[in-house]
Order: C-alpha cells, then sequence, then structure tokens
C-alpha cells in the first residue's frame, strides 16, 4: 500500500520479477551480508519493509522486528538497538527524527549501526548532521522513489562531512535495474542543470497498477511519450526534481505542493525549509488552504513563535509569508511514519491562531 500521505491509500500489485531484479542491486550496493542485522522499523504492509525483508532472505542477514511501541520511547529503542546489535536501519525519516528531537544519543549510542538507509520524505539537515556527529564512520545513503517502482529508483551515498542549514541533499543517481528522467510541461525532456521536471520511471522496477483500480492505472502508467516507435510503460512520480552540474538529481517537491499563492508560484518545501533553518525548530509544514487562499505552518521544537515569525520574515518574501504559525507538541504522523498532512489540515479548519 501506499503511504496516502498525500491522499488515500492505495493498493500496489508489484511482481515477483521486480521484488528480485531491486534487492539484488540494492545489497550488492550497500554491502549487506549475512553478518548484517537488519532492525525492521516499518510494517509489513509499506514497501520499506520489502528491503527489509528481502535483503535478509537474499544475503542470510538476520532481521530483527522492533516493537512498535520503542519508538515512542527513544531510551527504550536505543537499548534495542545497543542490544541486538543492529548494524542496518533501513528508516522512514520520522523514525530517525524521533532519536535526534528527543536527544536520544546523550543516553545511549548504538556503535554496531554502520548503515543508516532513508527515505519517505526529506532529511533535515540538522538531524542528519546530529546523526553523522555521533556515528562518523557509519554509511549514510538518502532513497527515493514512490511505492509504484518498488520500493527506490535513486540512491545518493552521502559525503562524509556536515551539510550547511540551507543545503539540499541530493538524491543521487538511478539503480542500475532502473530508468529514470525528467519531462517538462510539454513532455520533452530535461536535461538542462536547474531547470525542474517531473521524474519518470521506466524498467522492470515499474508496478503492475493498482489493484482492481483501472482508470487509476491508466492515469498514472503510461506510455512513454519521448517513444513513438514501440510500447513504453513508464510511471509518473508526480514529484518535481532537478539537475545539477554533475548529473545528480534533488528532489524539489510534490506536483500538489506547487502552490500559486497571491499570483506567484510557491514551493512549500521551501517555506518548511526556511523554518527549518531556525536552531530550535525541530520539524515543520505547510498546508496551503487553496479554498481560502491562506498557508499554515506547524512546527515542532522550543522555538518561540515570535522569533520563528521574525525569522521567516527575513528569508522569505511576503507572498510566502505563512498566515497562521501553530506549534505543536509533535506533528501527526500515519502508520508508516510520514506527516500526516491530511490530520494537519483538519487542524486548520478548526482555526490555527498566528
Amino acid at each position: 500500500f501506499t503511504s496516502g500521505s498525500t491522499g488515500v491509500p492505495k493498493g500496489v500489485v508489484v511482481s515477483h520479477r521486480s521484488v528480485i531484479d531491486f534487492i539484488q542491486h540494492f545489497t550488492d550496493l550497500f554491502h549487506i551480508t549475512q553478518d548484517d542485522v537488519i532492525g525492521n522499523q516499518a510494517p509489513f504492509d509499506f514497501d520499506v519493509s520489502v528491503k527489509d525483508i528481502y535483503s535478509a532472505l537474499k544475503t542470510g542477514a538476520t532481521m530483527e522486528i522492533i516493537p512498535k511501541k520503542l519508538f515512542s520511547i527513544p531510551t527504550g529503542l536505543l537499548d534495542y538497538l545497543c542490544d541486538r546489535k543492529i548494524t542496518t536501519a533501513i528508516w522512514a525519516v520520522s523514525a530517525l527524527c524521533i532519536i535526534t528531537t528527543l536527544k536520544g544519543f546523550t543516553y545511549r549510542i548504538p556503535s554496531h549501526l554502520n548503515k543508516i538507509l532513508f527515505s519517505g520524505e526529506v532529511m533535515p539537515v540538522k538531524h542528519l548532521n546530529i546523526w553523522r556527529s555521533y556515528l562518523p564512520d557509519a554509511l549514510f545513503v538518502n532513497l527515493y522513489g514512490p511505492t509504484e517502482i518498488t520500493c527506490n529508483c535513486t540512491y545518493a551515498i552521502l559525503p562524509d562531512r556536515d551539510f550547511a542549514p540551507d543545503e539540499v541533499l541530493p538524491i543521487g543517481r538511478a539503480f542500475p535495474n532502473e530508468k529514470v528522467f525528467l519531462l517538462d510541461e510539454r513532455d520533452a525532456l530535461v536535461t538542462e542543470p536547474g531547470q525542474a521536471g517531473e521524474l519518470c520511471v521506466s524498467g522492470t522496477a515499474l508496478a503492475l497498477g493498482y489493484y482492481a483500480d483501472p482508470v487509476r492505472t491508466a492515469q498514472a502508467f503510461t506510455q512513454n511519450p519521448l517513444n513513438p516507435n514501440w510500447y513504453e510503460r513508464i510511471y509518473r512520480t508526480g514529484d518535481l526534481a532537478r539537475y545539477d552540474e554533475n548529473g545528480n538529481l534533488f528532489y524539489i517537491g510534490r506536483k500538489d505542493f506547487q502552490i500559486k499563492h497571491m499570483g506567484h508560484r510557491v514551493e512549500l518545501g521551501e517555506i518548511e525549509a526556511a523554518a527549518m533553518r531556525c536552531d530550535d525548530v525541530s520539524r515543520a509544514c505547510c498546508i496551503f488552504d487553496a479554498e481560502k487562499q491562506r498557508l499554515h505552518l506547524f512546527y515542532t521544537g522550543s522555538c518561540e513563535k515570535a522569533a520563528l515569525l521574525t525569522a521567516l520574515k527575513a528569508n522569505l518574501p511576503p507572498f510566502m509569508q505563512p498566515n497562521t504559525v501553530q506549534q505543536l507538541d509533535e506533528l501527526p504522523t500515519n502508520k508508516n511514519g510520514k506527516i500526516d498532512r491530511t490530520a494537519l489540515a483538519a487542524l486548520t479548519k478548526k482555526g490555527a491562531r498566528k
């Protein structure tokens, strides 16, 4: 099932061939072997678990199913990671941020952990830097890809350095069994660095479609417009990305989250990133009410609302200033650990006050 973070979860039919092709490359690229102990965080109806289960089956690694309750008890989670000698964490971003938000590493450091791979949402740079400071010798990998392309279609092995607060993490390059490319609004190929395009995928990784939903399947899985010569099915992710000068891909945001506000094109992710640059903001999420044309920002952390508003005014143009800002103890998440934007949208109906 998809995560449902941008709508109602959909049943995705993934073939055995796609999983076998993907896991072969996945385990080779990240050196997962029979000596590894994989700490499973994702529920089994979420595609992130495919990487845990089938990496273990492929290589003979051990998989420890971490009790769900521990992801709300950082000390218990760290005890589990240390006591079970977990070496590999293939987790949702929110799960990693739980430990850093609650300063879990001041309690205990899981020194056996040498591979940390994350996906599902944009990893906040400040949280990544904290993880790296405590586990400097570990491999950190930013994975990207929706359920419909069998777990992931791109990866970036991150360099061994701290990232600047305003720096964007790359999503890197395509896995060897997948073809990833960008199309503009006229379905022309995008190759120029810096130019945005919709990220599209072809190859054996593509799902067979949505279960019992031929209409939605036909909308998302289409003929490659660049190939007039034979049938070549592609998946349109609905995500916007760009290349840098070295050919690395960078995620921009959902097409759904690129909105028109006060006559300007606005990326909600840019507002979130500006909030996250404030030292005492842990997480941030921006919601747009299209009907009322209002921007609502939610955040967690100890930052005072007045200080955050001052920082946003200094770093964002007037048309990107949130209409309301609300501090929460924690951002709501769905069962797969992603920020639940639907739940936040419901909060805006209750009248968040600036």
